[in-house]
């Protein structure tokens, strides 16, 4: 989540915390009673604030996944071509699961703890980000830059950026840009030599 604010409110500050612990120590390690002292808001003035855990947990997936699949329409109708527009889908991607790295940690790791239907809500927005990759992909391939991307192709190659989320660090050594730049040139270009190569 992002960094605590001088305007931050109450709310916000119990949902920035929450996700701090839930990343650090697992959703279902993280109890109540740990959420109310690490707020400094006793158990009622916390579940004035909250309906339970689960809504924080849920609170937290569709911050993430909304804004992604808003930057991604935004990026689909921005123009330019399939590749380039890629390109900057896979840096949004990178930068955010860095600078929200606590966020993706608890989203991707414990949202199969929320209760249905909450849990195929988040399971359709992920599904719903993933089909605009494959917008971009069908569009390339229609224009003759890529092959055709199977849909097994589709889920591997967001499924290495967004496990990224394990590792990645904002101060590291190569910028989330830089990794980005990486992970297109891999799945366009391919691993295999090329002649003239």
């Amino acid at each position: 989540m992002a960094k605590k604010s001088n305007k931050e409110t109450t709310s916000e500050r119990v949902l920035r915390v929450a996700t701090e612990l839930f990343a650090e120590k697992g959703y279902d390690a993280t109890g109540v009673q740990e959420l109310s002292e690490s707020t400094g808001l006793g158990r009622g003035a916390l579940y004035y604030h909250i309906k339970n855990k689960q809504q924080l947990l849920l609170s937290i997936a569709l911050r993430l996944l909304e804004n992604a699949n808003r930057e991604a329409r935004r990026i689909l109708a921005s123009g330019g071509s399939a590749e380039d527009r890629l390109h900057r889908m896979a840096e949004h991607l990178l930068t955010d699961l860095s600078t929200n790295r606590s966020a993706w940690i608890t989203s991707m790791r414990d949202w199969q703890a929320l209760d249905e239907p909450h849990r195929s809500h988040v399971r359709h927005l992920r599904d719903e980000y993933e089909q605009y990759w494959q917008a971009l992909f069908d569009e390339g391939a229609e224009a003759g830059l890529f092959r055709p991307v199977h849909p097994m192709q589709r889920r591997a190659i967001v499924g290495m950026f967004t496990s990224s989320y394990r590792w990645i660090e904002p101060a590291g050594s190569l910028s989330p840009k830089q990794i980005s730049e990486l992970y297109v040139s891999l799945f366009l270009d391919g691993l295999r030599v090329r002649k003239g190569d």
